[in-house]
């Protein structure tokens, strides 16, 4: 035979609840301190556990060095009417995403130049009133102006991409005027003591110079007579050439191979996409730039290959020409060092992407002064941090502040009432009280009949009628 378990007592329910609420704060408690915690200081000092690669190599603070900042292909995206709700927390979390590592590297390593190195934005289709909304997204979320405190305020360089422009047959007059509008010029120089930072146009260096009615020849003769006035500078210093497509490679030199398709595959110069520039256009540079009777010291940096490559180029003895070996490819962690005295060699540095697919880099280039030599010695590292660990962050911090919110001041003001309830010192509330009997018409007598059958009972309403119930 089945007993029936007596209920609890009062008393027994009040200590069961009063336990429910002690364990959930000590199980906040224990979420903020294992993982909150340990993610919130990961997150805005991950420079700090990673800086064999996260920081600068070398200790010395010559007003003379050199230290950049390399974001290669952000590509931020944007929404339209049918974009899901999902798609459109992704692009705002990116956004935040791709802020979070530029403020947290601009505060911690204080650096001369930042260079974005072309594809700002994830197409070059997009109407005016688009590529304006995103302007505004990546100058106020991602590359906001650094604070007072950060002095002095690097030099911020946007370089345009095949995305931002289009190729060289695909570039049009309004897509040029509206990136110059937020960006500033295709084709600039920036120009120190010691070096110069010389940025250009790479996507037209291929185009065609036979003019059609798109006009694409006119920015292909722009670029290439803006190079040919910089290569007749007698510049005594370091070059640092700064494009988005990188200069050709043999296949299986880095992970991107050599890649050409055109409008015109018969004229091959109408480009429609390429990986990498011609051979001959490669060639044409580092001898206009880096070859004999030039100063011959220089580093080039670029983007477009999503993976990212090292390289260094060697000039051949005795003839106008470069030979490339590979020195690490994709997402190698190293840190490099180049003596940019050594007038033999140039280091061709491909920064791997800053998107979160591809780990959220940020390549450091150093030239730190030799007074010996009077010259730099560069090194390079890539700096990543991964977009899980960012969304962690918020996520967990999101969900552990509402859980305090009610494990320490929703539950303890319950409890307080449900003291009262369980120990029967709380007067339950009189409900819709009566205005002409002062009754509540849930009033019941004090007494009630224990046998025989129940007499009517009086149920007083609102409005003072009444009537009897058997």
């Amino acid at each position: 035979m089945l007993r029936r378990h007596p209920p609890l007592s009062p008393s027994s329910k009040l200590t069961d609840y009063l336990l429910m609420t002690r364990t959930l704060q000590y199980i906040v408690v224990g979420l903020s301190s294992f993982v909150v915690v340990p993610l919130v200081i990961y997150t805005f000092y991950y420079p700090t556990f990673h800086s064999d690669i996260c920081s600068w190599p070398s200790a010395s603070r010559s007003p003379r060095d050199l230290r950049l900042l390399l974001f290669g292909d952000p590509q931020i995206r944007g929404t339209d009417t049918s974009s899901s709700l999902r798609t459109r927390l992704d692009i705002f979390g990116n956004d935040y995403y791709l802020g979070h590592i530029y403020s947290t590297l601009l505060s911690r390593l204080h650096p001369s130049h930042v260079i974005v190195v072309g594809d700002l934005f994830s197409s070059q289709w997009i109407s005016d009133e688009e590529f304006d909304l995103r302007t505004r997204r990546y100058k106020n979320r991602i590359f906001r102006r650094p604070s007072l405190d950060v002095t002095p305020a690097p030099v911020l360089l946007n370089l345009s991409g095949n995305h931002d422009i289009g190729y060289a047959h695909d570039i049009t007059d309004s897509r040029v005027r509206r990136f110059e509008k937020h960006f500033g010029q295709l084709n600039f120089v920036v120009t120190g003591d010691d070096f110069r930072i010389i940025g250009f146009n790479s996507m037209s260096l291929d185009g065609s110079l036979d003019d059609d009615e798109k006009g694409q020849a006119s920015f292909t003769r722009d670029v290439r007579n803006f190079l040919d006035e910089q290569m007749k500078v007698n510049f005594i210093g370091t070059t640092i050439l700064a494009t988005h497509v990188p200069l050709h490679k043999q296949r299986g030199i880095c992970i991107d191979q050599p890649y050409f398709t055109y409008y015109d595959e018969e004229s091959e110069q109408l480009v429609r996409e390429q990986n990498m520039l011609s051979e001959e256009t490669s060639q044409w540079l580092l001898n206009g730039f880096f070859g004999e009777g030039r100063a011959g010291h220089g580093v080039i940096i670029n983007g477009h290959d999503h993976e990212g490559c090292l390289v260094r180029h060697a000039v051949v003895k005795g003839e106008p020409r470069w030979n490339v070996a590979a020195i690490a490819t994709g997402d190698t962690r190293y840190q490099y060092d180049y003596d940019n005295s050594d007038s033999s060699g140039v280091l061709e540095v491909t920064v791997r992407s800053v998107m979160g697919q591809y780990g959220g880099n940020v390549g450091l280039l150093k030239g730190t002064w030799n007074t010996s030599t009077q010259d730099y010695t560069f090194s390079f590292s890539l700096c990543p941090f991964v977009q899980h660990i960012w969304w962690a962050t918020y996520v967990m911090a999101i969900i552990c502040a509402c859980a305090t919110v009610i494990a320490f001041i929703g539950l303890p003001f319950l409890d307080e009432k449900a003291r009262r309830v369980f120990t029967g010192t709380m007067t339950p509330p009189i409900l819709n009280s009566d205005p002409i009997c002062h009754r509540s018409r849930h009033t019941i007598p004090a007494s009630p009949p224990t046998s025989g059958r129940q007499t009517p009972i009086d149920v007083f309403v609102s409005g003072g009628k009444a009537r009897k119930i058997d």
